[in-house]
């Protein structure tokens, strides 16, 4: 393919991720996106099919950049918290920049490929990184450095901490009476939140 379509591909790509993940018009139409891109309807048809096919495309690629991102991070020979910040910042910055994708990509996993049956991209086993993380896990409870309990629960926290805010975004600035601006700052503050919860104990940093 010539250079000049890859960079049209790519501009194509750009745009609809800041339509649909930066600004969460999710039903934007195809003249939306081309205009923005500053491109003909018809490019986006002949790349992608469909609205639907690039809005996949995104998905998949956003979602495969994480998972190999994460995977890099978490099977890593860094210390335990410092592995565990590393993931945060790498999450929170991504989600900061596209505050509209993680909502997108978890109804996409949940809807398009468990209740459809359609589980591609997910390994039959569990990760060696995500076994490996959950061993480092056991091993800070047993030397006391974090609460001992279920390993899975420590996981399940550090996600939830910091993927509930943005997934309900919309909601819980209608309901805590915020603007953008103001959700962002909050946002920020996550991170030291997160970690004050995860591990306590001060005397074990």
């Amino acid at each position: 393919m010539p250079v000049k379509d890859c960079q049209t591909e790519k501009i194509i790509l750009d745009t609809a991720a800041k339509v649909f993940f930066v600004e969460g018009r999710k039903h934007a139409t195809t003249q939306e996106i081309a205009d923005a891109a500053g491109v003909n309807r018809t490019l986006i048809n002949y790349y992608f099919r469909s609205k639907n096919a690039l809005f996949t495309a995104l998905l998949e690629n956003f979602h495969k950049e994480f998972s190999e991102s994460a995977n890099a991070i978490l099977s890593s020979n860094m210390p335990f918290r410092e592995k565990t910040e590393k993931y945060m910042d790498d999450f929170l910055n991504r989600a900061m920049k596209y505050p509209y994708l993680e909502p997108f990509i978890t109804l996409d996993i949940i809807q398009e490929r468990f209740m459809n049956k359609n589980d591609s991209g997910f390994q039959d086993e569990q990760p060696a990184a995500i076994k490996q993380y959950l061993k480092e896990i056991e091993n800070e409870m047993k030397t006391g450095r974090i609460p001992a309990g279920n390993p899975v629960h420590f996981i399940l926290n550090l996600l939830s901490l910091i993927i509930y805010p943005f997934i309900t975004k919309p909601l819980q600035m209608k309901i805590l009476k915020l603007n953008e601006e103001e959700y962002r700052i909050i946002m920020n503050e996550r991170r030291e939140i997160v970690l004050n919860t995860l591990f306590p104990y001060k005397n074990h940093e």
